[in-house]
């Protein structure tokens, strides 16, 4: 059950997270997270394809491949966390232990408490340096795998002749037909044309006076 709830959590992730990265390094007009996907869907002249990154993630040899990696280096940290755990848990019980601590002399004791001390403090350092490695880990899975499954969602959309891709998983919209359904240059020749009926003196002026 734990591997399982593990295993959702992370493709969890790795969709949402990989919103984000596509978000940051996606092409200009090549991948737009569209809100309202059901209206470019509706729109008859639009060819969607539609496909869940959530199932395509955990399902791929890809995906598999890297939870399982994921899930083998948290066992790793886990089993060394475990037995630094276990040796300190021994020596605390040892100090603790009357029969065991009327032995020591003052000096001994004090240099049985601090390496206790010292013990706990590393234990600490390690767990936390264990999130760390672990986080590195799972948020270069998370590039590397959206990364690839972008290039699979592109690759069938030219394949099936569809101009966007719906991820029914994000709502996120990807664009395979950029030229089909782009207004932006459109959209730049409106606003230059309402540019040039806003004030056509002051921009024949400056036209004259750059020639």
């Amino acid at each position: 059950m734990y591997k399982k709830n593990l295993l959702l959590s992370l493709v969890v992730s790795l969709v949402i997270c990989g919103v984000a990265f596509a978000e940051k390094n996606s092409k200009p007009d090549a991948a737009k997270k569209v809100t309202a996907a059901n209206v470019v869907a509706s729109d008859e002249n639009v060819k969607a394809g539609y496909f869940n990154s959530a199932l395509a993630i955990s399902e791929s040899k890809a995906g598999k491949e890297s939870f399982g990696a994921i899930e083998k280096k948290r066992n790793e940290y886990a089993q060394e966390f475990k037995s630094s755990e276990a040796v300190y848990s021994a020596k605390v019980r040892d100090l603790q232990d009357p029969a065991k601590a009327s032995t020591l002399s003052v000096a001994a004791r004090e240099a049985a408490e601090k390496e206790i001390i010292k013990m706990k403090r590393d234990i600490e350092n390690k767990a936390k340096g264990y999130e760390e490695d672990l986080n590195l880990v799972i948020r270069h899975t998370q590039e590397k795998l959206f990364k690839e499954l972008s290039d699979a969602v592109y690759e069938q959309g030219r394949k099936e002749g569809k101009d966007v891709m719906v991820d029914v998983a994000t709502g996120r919209v990807f664009i395979i037909n950029p030229d089909k359904i782009s207004s932006t240059s459109s959209i730049v020749q409106n606003m230059n044309t309402a540019y040039d009926k806003k004030s056509p003196a002051t921009n024949a002026s400056k036209a004259s006076t750059a020639a």
